[in-house]
């Protein structure tokens, strides 16, 4: 697929690496805060005395408002409002949402504050960065994804023992308030999300000039030296040919007359100077952009998401198959985190080594993700094959959790666990792009993140459910590892169906060609 990226673009290279360092952070702070919640969730069932149901109905709608908000994000744009300013935006209503957690009164309060706002903000914060990293980087987003999702590990292990300190000194609504401070720190790592249309703003000027035989000439200046109109005459009179003098006198004849060939400055979208050196009136254009302008501000949120939604993704069988399985290959990535700690504390485990716990989950989910990213980037392995090898090992680590009872055997089940669970979601973006190309890609993202969420939100009060019942995990594990062999069925199928599709668009092309 050939590249469509504009050449004044670093992409690959240059301040890339410091959008995905900016991101990698960011991810570290607010989605390692996320997969904190286990530390969050035994504080909350400690606190309001709570079912596991009820409380992993926090989750359940933070999921269903992250997919509504990111879809509607995703398929309105960023034409109006950067990735940047939508960043900014997602981690203040982060630090909002936890700041007004610590005045709770019940798991209903929570519900507002952290379902919504938290939910919210998170729309905004985590999936546009997707859309971002997806411009800087083409032959090595494999693993520029797999650095960026791997910060959601990494925070893993550095948030659960921090949180679990604050909450042990503080207790949770001093641990809240401070949650809502460290998240506000990340909007220092937000500043580096350069968009890409800076580039495009900020290079070489072009002026449009009329020499008089209706031919024009386009030429290059800098933004400095176009922000005086009387430091271009010298350009104008050394660039126009011998005949330059009678034009200018013409313009300075027919300077009222805006049907006739006249110069006139005018600034585009990209605040860029340009001569305008046509005859047509230059009111015709600007009323239609206000025109255009104006049906726009008509359109209402729905409708917008409606128009720019690209349909045609759901005749996309690869896409379509692609969406299931991520959605059962990823049911115990979402859930481990939150229900380990529990399980943990089921069997008696203490608080300081279920941190421990959460921490070494998180380290091996980290360095599993950098190394799935690492492989799906080598020539003769494919991220199915990685994703494959991964759902084996999660589907058979979870069917034994009954002999996991003690401290040290939780850790290996950690480990195990962790090394394989995340490897789908690090290699998502990178499928989901060779599936539906740059074009459809944010379209594809809005669709994908609803969902996801929406089915995966479900996932967890009914785990949560299944546990009330039986009042064990062991059930809810054998479930989760169910989903991993379901996920694997199908994804045989999908790469059997990649391959046919491969096989027939190379004999397409040979057919064309003889």
């Amino acid at each position: 697929m050939a590249d469509t990226r504009d050449a004044r673009i670093p992409v690959d290279r240059g301040w890339a690496w410091m959008v995905l360092l900016g991101s990698f952070a960011i991810s570290t702070i607010n989605v390692g805060t996320e997969k904190s919640f286990g530390i969050f969730f035994i504080e909350f069932l400690r606190q309001f005395k709570g079912k596991v149901f009820m409380t992993a109905m926090i989750n359940t709608v933070w999921n269903v408002v992250f997919s509504i908000t990111s879809a509607s994000v995703l398929l309105i744009g960023f034409k109006r409002v950067s990735i940047r300013m939508s960043v900014f935006l997602g981690i203040t209503l982060c630090t909002l949402g936890y700041g007004i957690s610590c005045f709770a009164t019940g798991l209903e309060y929570l519900l507002v504050s952290q379902s919504i706002l938290v939910g919210m903000g998170a729309a905004f914060n985590i999936p546009p960065i997707y859309i971002l990293i997806g411009e800087y980087f083409d032959k090595k987003k494999g693993i520029a994804n797999a650095v960026f999702v791997s910060g959601n590990s990494l925070g893993g292990v550095i948030m659960p023992p921090l949180y679990r300190y604050v909450f042990d000194e503080y207790g949770l609504r001093g641990g809240l308030l401070i949650t809502a401070g460290i998240t506000f720190n990340s909007l220092v790592a937000a500043a580096l999300l350069r968009p890409t249309t800076f580039y495009i703003n900020h290079s070489s000027k072009k002026l449009c000039i009329d020499n008089g035989d209706g031919e024009s000439k386009q030429l290059s200046k800098s933004a400095d030296a176009c922000s005086d109109l009387n430091s271009l005459q010298p350009l104008l009179s050394n660039t126009m040919p011998n005949n330059s003098t009678d034009t200018q006198t013409d313009i300075d004849n027919k300077d009222s007359d805006k049907s006739s060939n006249s110069v006139t400055v005018k600034y585009d979208k990209n605040n860029d100077i340009v001569f305008d050196c046509s005859t047509h009136k230059p009111e015709t254009m600007e009323n239609h952009v206000s025109t255009m302008e104006d049906e726009e501000k008509e359109q209402g949120c729905f409708l917008k998401c409606k128009n720019k939604m690209d349909c045609s993704l759901f005749k996309n069988i690869h896409f379509i198959l692609f969406l299931v399985i991520y959605v059962l290959g990823n049911v115990a990535n979402m859930c481990a985190h939150i229900y380990i700690p529990t399980y943990a504390k089921d069997i008696g485990i203490s608080d300081n080594r279920i941190a421990i716990i959460v921490s070494v989950y998180c380290i091996s989910d980290f360095a599993g993700r950098i190394f799935a990213g690492f492989l799906a980037d080598l020539p003769r392995i494919t991220a199915e094959h990685v994703v494959f090898v991964s759902q084996v090992v999660v589907g058979l680590v979870l069917q034994f959790t009954i002999y996991y009872t003690s401290f040290i055997l939780l850790l290996v089940f950690a480990v195990i666990l962790g090394c394989s669970a995340g490897m789908i979601t690090a290699l998502f973006p990178p499928m989901m792009f060779g599936i539906v190309g740059k074009a459809r890609y944010p379209s594809a993202m809005a669709i994908f993140i609803l969902w996801i969420c929406l089915l995966e939100g479900l996932a967890v009060p009914v785990l949560g459910y299944f546990r009330d019942v039986n009042s064990t995990f062991h059930f809810t594990f054998h479930l989760m590892g169910a989903s991993s062999f379901v996920c694997i069925s199908l994804l045989i199928i999908f790469i059997i169906l990649k391959k046919k599709t491969s096989s027939r668009e190379k004999e397409d092309i040979n057919d064309t060609s003889a």
